[in-house]
């Protein structure tokens, strides 16, 4: 179902009130979810980092039955900074990977057309007539 003009007219409305009243947060959601800052988890590191943390895990438990009680104290602390790392390892994003994925210089798909940037209200109209279309 189309919207009708004055519904248009009342939905330009606010987006410019966003705009000029906030351009910070209209700037980012008007940005594709690609160049999001922050939001790249490789997956990679997310197994390797949940390896290391149960690696950890594992010698804590493993110190406390195996060695008598000042090496079985050690052997936790030691544990548990193994487990801190790999948790921190797996959820920080991979420099490497996050500061050359935006700028490829050619994209994976093989179309060297550069993308079109578009408008928050673009996006959402094309979205809306996918929906309508099937």
């Amino acid at each position: 179902m189309a919207l009708s003009d004055h519904e248009q007219q009342l939905l330009d409305q606010l987006e410019q009130q966003l705009r000029s009243e906030d351009p910070g947060f209209a700037q980012n959601i008007s940005r594709p979810a690609e160049d999001a800052p922050g939001l790249r988890i490789s997956p990679r590191r997310l197994v390797l980092g949940i390896v290391i943390l149960v690696s950890g895990l594992a010698a804590a438990i493993a110190s406390l039955f195996f060695f008598t009680m000042p090496m079985a104290g050690v052997g936790g602390v030691v544990g548990f900074a193994v487990m801190v790392f790999g948790g921190y390892y797996a959820v920080t994003p991979d420099e490497n990977a996050a500061a050359s994925s935006p700028n490829r210089a050619s994209s994976p798909r093989g179309s060297a057309a550069p993308k079109r940037r578009s408008s928050f209200m673009e996006r959402m109209e094309d979205r809306w007539d996918k929906r309508r279309e099937g």
